[in-house]
């Protein structure tokens, strides 16, 4: 059982005698009534009154009560909320001619939210601000913030609301007249710094003050340093880690000056030093033994991050990642029984290759899935809900009160079946509980008179979650880790300080900037100047010195970017090698492979061998593209073309490499439909051609930009029209000079079956020359090579398909480079024409017809038989599968060959 992390014995007294004790944070006042109720225990005691044990906000706040209730005029108004406040801040200065210029007000807001409380907590008054800034004027920020403030006001006493620093003043008035009782004695425990307001007000509440500081500990103190944050982190997780194997009733505190911005990271370390099988899918969720004192925001909760995004799902536009990772969301409807649809909508948007994804595409592709998949009709609501969705959005247009919009976002939830039929654990439980608290804090905002936008809405509802710290409930745990102002008062057996570079400590000053920075100085503000922070800091530092009895602080060498040394703070303390900390030097990676080989029983499994091919059961995809992916890797084509493994593209900006290919055959296909041979070609005049070209280039780039809606602009669009039409003037100024020909053949699909595999060809273009010899032709944009064609694994086996298959006998095969650096034929045969770029081969064109017949049919029985090697032909053909590492597992063959060997020698 952990024990108490707070020493109660010099309170026992005060408590004894029923007299008020006030902390610096709730956080110290629940280890407080802990403390207290194991020395109760201890002392065989089952039932004791509550001693008067408050922080200072809950003290404030029962006072105000307190007045109220006995009908104090001054009292008779409302307390104004953070999150009120902050809104009307952000009303005021995004309403103001003086922040146009301004992209951010929330940020600005919380400046000059933070600047009103600074003002009051010192006492001042807005002629202190004038009179500490000499160059007063409208590009001044304290004009601005002095102009904002006068409005702020004004509509505070339009609401009847008053800030908490002025209900604090009417508190320090009650006291002195006697309003409220004062306390004979009081006492403070866990503050380092108290404004000026609060220590009047401390004062004019009590006869006697009394600050009982921690007793001198006798502590062993050591400093040590680590190569970076990662490292400095991991140590003092295996450090506590040790301390628990050691002494299993070690209470162990570890902080962290800016936990704030690293929280996620230090997480990360302990839960990997803690439980390396926590990353595992299988491994349930249960309780580390540390706690943090930082909370996650809520925002960034998968069931909260899921909501606020079901919310914004009718807004006009998604990002596609955003939107594939929503239909995925386990929160979203009946996304377990939908997983087959969903998985193929997802598939079907990628294929669009759009950044952004409207509702409308979303609505459109869903129902046009959910009518050609052969899916039940109870596994197919996502169409239905997206279609009741629209009819919905109606209703979201408009500014309403933020009661309106509540129950317009539970209608919402509701109508996309939120949150999912799967059972929520603990965790998930408490989330939501929290989320029912920022709907009521949302409401709030009704108080303030303001209406909100459906969008505004969203981003107040963003903003509040995100302001909310989750934390999740856990029992007590050995390990507290903790920000540099949390461990305030509380007491360790051992403790570790990170993060004490000279960067970081003292923090670097960081005054308000609506704020003149002269009077933040004088009146020593907080983050006002450095002297203020070196003195906060080495006040800190002499706490955490007497914190437990021993006392490590670390510091890292490096950050990414620049060298770090040590803090002056610590500089005098003895320097202990990590090693000599850590005795159980064990990494987290070492952990995680002991356990999973002693977990289970590892079977090597040779996987090189499919199923064969059955073309009764099976569909045979992919054309002409099946030999090209059998001959670069057996598994690849096993895995694309029998698995339905599909390469999706990346979004690009304009088209893509393969639509600019697209638009090339398709405007060759439009010019020679139209010509039908050479002579027509050679008939036209410059400006019928140039007419024909234009035309052909133009119809093929709006149907292309019509598909691909607004993520094409018209002014690509134009350029792209314009490339496309120089290419196709150069290379029909190609095509006269070659031997007279006729086009017999465009884009023309054929049916055939060879070596038993039923295959649906598609020819770019078969020409007739005048001796009625044929040729073949291929259209390519790219850098292509006659060697292509030859060996037992051709990198391009389609065009000697075409040639072996066809049912006329074929003379030659092409192909037409068509590109800015090259117009050319590349191609071989045995033609009785001279034709440029095309040459008879090493051996007759009936034995290369017949070795191209054999190597074929040899790849075709391969596909058929199940050969799924992963046997890349070579390194480009790797490169070109990156998608399917996944599955060929081809970067673990390393690992694999090792342990292969381990297995044979444990033989």
């Amino acid at each position: 059982m952990v024990d108490t992390y707070f020493d109660i014995k010099p309170y026992l007294n005060a408590i004894a005698r029923d007299q008020l004790i006030l902390t610096a944070n709730n956080r110290l006042r629940n280890h407080m009534l802990r403390a207290y109720g194991q020395w109760q225990a201890s002392n065989n005691i089952q039932v004791w009154p509550t001693p008067r044990i408050y922080s200072l906000s809950q003290w404030l706040e029962s006072r105000w009560e307190m007045l109220q209730r006995r009908a104090y005029a001054p009292a008779a108004q409302r307390i104004i909320s953070n999150l009120q406040r902050q809104t009307l801040w952000e009303k005021i200065i995004g309403e103001s001619s003086l922040a146009q210029a301004l992209l951010q007000a929330e940020p600005l807001a919380q400046a000059a939210d933070s600047a009103l409380r600074n003002l009051e907590l010192w006492q001042l008054t807005e002629e202190d601000v004038r009179s500490a800034d000499p160059i007063l004027n409208i590009q001044s920020n304290s004009y601005c913030w002095l102009t904002w403030l006068g409005d702020f006001r004004a509509r505070l006493s339009k609401l009847s609301f008053i800030t908490q620093e002025t209900a604090n003043q009417i508190l320090i008035n009650a006291f002195k007249q006697g309003e409220l009782t004062q306390e004979a004695t009081l006492y403070l425990t866990g503050f380092d710094d108290i404004p000026p307001q609060h220590q009047d007000l401390i004062n004019s509440a009590c006869h006697e003050l009394v600050t009982i500081k921690p007793l001198d500990n006798a502590s062993h103190l050591q400093r040590t340093e680590l190569n970076n944050t990662e490292q400095e982190m991991r140590a003092a997780a295996l450090w506590s880690k040790q301390q628990l194997e050691q002494n299993p009733a070690a209470m162990i505190g570890i902080i962290v000056p800016n936990l704030g911005q690293c929280r996620d990271q230090v997480e990360r370390v302990f839960v990997e030093v803690f439980e390396p099988l926590a990353a595992l899918p299988d491994q349930p969720r249960y309780t580390l033994p540390f706690n943090f004192s930082a909370g996650t925001p809520l925002a960034t909760t998968p069931i909260i991050a899921a909501t606020l995004d079901l919310l914004e799902l009718q807004k006009s536009s998604w990002e596609l990642e955003s939107l594939c990772n929503l239909l995925l969301s386990p929160f979203f409807g009946d996304a377990d029984t939908e997983l087959v649809l969903r998985a193929h909508l997802i598939q079907t948007l990628r294929k669009q290759g759009k950044f952004t994804i409207s509702l409308s595409d979303l609505r459109y592709h869903c129902q046009k899935l959910s009518g050609t998949l052969a899916i039940p009709a109870n596994e197919t609501h996502l169409a239905t809900r997206l279609v009741q969705l629209e009819n919905y959005r109606r209703q979201s247009f408009g500014f309403h009160s933020a009661e309106y919009w509540c129950d317009f976002f539970q209608q919402h939830l509701q109508l996309l079946g939120w949150p999912g039929t799967r059972r929520l654990d603990s965790q998930e439980y408490q989330q939501l509980t929290l989320w029912n608290q920022v709907l009521d804090n949302f409401l709030q905002l009704d108080a303030t008179g303001i209406n909100f936008s459906y969008s505004n809405a969203i981003q107040q509802l963003r903003s509040i979650a995100g302001k909310t710290p989750f934390q999740a409930q856990t029992p007590n745990s050995p390990i507290q880790i903790l920000g540099a102002l949390e461990g305030a008062g509380l007491q360790f057996s051992h403790c570790w300080v990170m993060g004490l570079h000279h960067r970081q400590w003292p923090p670097v000053p960081a005054p308000n900037p609506l704020l003149p920075s002269n009077l933040q100085r004088t009146k020593k503000m907080p983050h006002a100047s450095a002297e203020r922070e070196l003195e906060f800091a080495r006040a800190l530092t002499a706490h955490y010195q007497q914190c437990a009895t021993q006392v490590i602080f670390s510091s890292a060498h490096s950050d990414d970017d620049s060298e770090l040394s040590p803090s002056a703070l610590i500089r005098h303390l003895p320097l202990t090698a990590p090693a000599q900390l850590i005795h159980t030097h064990t990494t987290a990676s070492a952990e995680n492979y002991s356990l999973l080989t002693h977990s289970k029983q590892w079977e090597l499994v040779d996987c090189a061998n499919a199923p064969l091919l059955d073309i009764t059961k099976e569909p045979v995809r992919g054309g002409a593209n099946l030999f090209k992916e059998q001959a670069a890797c057996p598994f690849n084509a096993f895995a694309r073309l029998r698995l339905g493994a599909t390469r999706t593209e990346e979004p690009l900006a304009g088209f893509s490499p393969i639509e600019r290919g697209n638009l090339l055959h398709d405007a060759l296909a439009t010019v020679w439909r139209d010509l039908k041979n050479q002579a027509a070609l050679i008939a036209l005049d410059e400006t019928s051609l140039g007419n024909l070209i234009n035309n052909a280039a133009q119809q093929t780039v709006n149907a292309l930009k019509q598909k691909r809606g607004t993520s094409v602009g018209a002014y690509y669009a134009q350029l792209e029209q314009e490339r496309l039409s120089e290419l196709l003037a150069e290379w029909l100024a190609q095509e006269k000079t070659r031997p007279p020909f006729s086009v017999i053949a465009i884009e023309e699909e054929v049916q055939i079956t060879f070596a038993g595999l039923p295959l649906k060809l598609r020819i770019d273009r078969i020409d007739e020359l005048a001796n009625g010899e044929l040729l073949l032709i291929d259209y390519k944009t790219g850098q292509p090579k006659a060697a292509s064609w030859q060996g037992e694994r051709m990198d391009e086996p389609q065009l000697p398909l075409y040639a072996v298959t066809a049912s006329s006998e074929i003379a030659a095969i092409a192909f037409a480079q068509i590109n800015a650096k090259a117009m050319q034929w590349i191609g071989t045969g045995e033609l009785h024409v001279a034709h440029d770029g095309i040459f008879p081969g090493k051996q007759s064109w009936h034995e290369q017809l017949q070795e191209w017949q054999h190597h074929l049919q040899q790849l075709a029985q391969d596909f058929i038989q199940g050969d799924a090697r992963v046997d890349m032909k070579n390194p480009t053909t790797a490169q070109y599968a990156e998608d399917l590492l996944p599955l060929n597992r081809l970067l673990e063959a390393d690992a694999l060959a090792a342990f292969i060997q381990r297995q044979q020698g444990a033989v």
